[in-house]
């Protein structure tokens, strides 16, 4: 019994490494939106076990970065304008409030301590190192909600909105002008969780958001997304 334990507790470590080795590359775009891929191919390419990867592509399934295709393995869910409206929509449902109930949980030295990502990217890490700042900084925000189902909500938007971010649908990545943007914006939001004023945080959060939805807006109605969007 106590092998049979071992072997599950094994099969499912597996599967759990497979998932985050997967969902990782599909956040980075080394699997881009809409490629298509069988679960031997993935398999192959990242060194994983058929069943741990099987297992893994079902649950990124559940969560809608793949989309299976009946006798022909899956593709990485596509990014379209739909889908673009929708994310952004979502996010005002649920940012915005995460945001007035984290007020007066935030230990708003700890989320400064966050906030400090490079301010003049000089390269490639520099800038990654903004786009995981900024990450971290709305986790932070989502765990001080208080609401478990909330985080895990808006933890699978921030792994959409990521893929967004690495396609370069905002720009460069990390870019001067944005950098300036977001650091802004996070200012109000720390003032606001510093005064304890969560009507402040939620209209912070909100303005945040609608800054970023912009970007994107203009960025496909002008032409320059790097997308091609359906």
């Amino acid at each position: 019994m106590a092998d049979a334990f071992a072997e599950r507790a094994d099969t499912q470590r597996q599967s759990d490494q497979a998932f985050e080795r997967i969902k990782s590359a599909i956040i980075l775009c080394q699997l881009p939106p809409g490629a298509h891929f069988s679960e031997a191919e993935v398999s192959s390419r990242y060194g994983l076990a058929r069943a741990a990867a099987r297992a893994a592509l079902m649950r990124l399934a559940e969560v809608r970065l793949v989309q299976p295709v009946p006798r022909h393995g899956f593709v990485v869910t596509p990014i379209t304008i739909v889908s673009i409206r929708e994310l952004f929509e979502l996010r005002l449902m649920t940012e915005p409030k995460a945001a007035a109930l984290a007020t007066g949980n935030v230990d708003v030295a700890s989320l400064r301590a966050i906030n400090r990502s490079p301010q003049h990217a000089g390269s490639d890490a520099d800038q990654l190192a903004f786009v995981e700042s900024n990450r971290a900084f709305h986790r932070y925000i989502a765990a001080a909600a208080g609401n478990s189902r909330l985080f895990h909500l808006l933890e699978s938007l921030a792994d959409e909105m990521q893929r967004l971010v690495h396609l370069g649908l905002f720009g460069p990545t990390g870019s001067e002008t944005e950098r300036r943007h977001a650091d802004a914006q996070h200012e109000a939001l720390l003032a606001a969780f510093e005064a304890g004023d969560a009507e402040a945080a939620e209209s912070a959060a909100r303005v945040h958001i609608e800054h970023s939805r912009g970007l994107a807006m203009d960025s496909i109605i002008n032409g320059r997304s790097p997308l091609s969007l359906g």
